[in-house]
């Protein structure tokens, strides 16, 4: 008596499918809440923007303003060096006193943004997720490119201002100008919540717009039985 034989049994459109059904999950759960949590990590606790002070005798000194800074409207930390400066008899008093950045409400905005970004992560439906936190992401992105550049701003307005009450404003405030604009610098915190944001933005547009079909072909698929293989003999 002959009795039947399962020679190989094989399913490699169902993994594949169901490879690419965790994939599209993985990212959505990276981009949202993840990747808005990264972006709040990133503003409060890496350096959002620098002014630097340029002594003789030492290397270029920066102050670094956090947005832990910018939401608070705390003035940073003044490095060792200017504060021991500012000590001496004839130190300025603005040594030990950084300019405002004036942007504690676009800070503020941009934090609410970002969370906005984490809250999307709890809507159901995944092309409402993903296209709430596209959105999310580019608010946020706009907010700190305005935030950094009227940061900037404010600052180097500040400083040409504690400039003019000393003779070199009154020679060459044009040279001057030009100088202060070099006094003020991006730091790794901006740029790296810019790229994050960049890719936030481009991953969650994509799965909004696209997901609803990946999981349709996916579902067409699975119902169809291909890649199943069974040799009975």
């Amino acid at each position: 008596m002959r009795h039947p034989v399962i020679g190989t049994v094989s399913y490699p459109a169902a993994t594949r499918l169901s490879n690419k059904g965790s994939l599209v999950k993985v990212l959505s759960r990276l981009a949202s809440p993840a990747g808005f949590a990264l972006v709040l990590m990133l503003f409060f606790l890496l350096p959002f923007l620098s002014v630097s002070c340029d002594v003789p005798g030492y290397q270029d000194l920066d102050t670094r303003y956090t947005g832990s800074h910018l939401v608070s409207g705390v003035d940073p930390e003044v490095p060792t060096e200017l504060r021991k400066l500012a000590d001496e008899a004839d130190a300025p008093a603005q040594l030990v006193d950084p300019p405002d950045a004036k942007v504690q409400v676009l800070a503020i905005v941009l934090a609410v943004f970002a969370a906005g970004g984490v809250l999307t992560g709890l809507l159901p439906r995944l092309r409402l997720r993903m296209l709430g936190a596209a959105a999310a992401a580019g608010a946020t992105l706009v907010m700190t490119v305005v935030t950094m550049a009227v940061a900037q701003s404010n600052i180097q307005s500040t400083l040409f201002d504690w400039m003019r009450e000393t003779s070199v404003a009154e020679d060459k405030p044009e040279q001057l100008e030009a100088g202060i604009d070099d006094l003020t610098h991006t730091e790794v915190g901006f740029w790296l919540m810019v790229v994050l944001l960049a890719l936030i933005m481009l991953v969650t547009a994509t799965l909004g717009l696209f997901g609803d079909r990946l999981r349709s072909a996916r579902s067409k698929q699975a119902s169809s039985g291909r890649g199943l293989d069974l040799d009975l003999t």
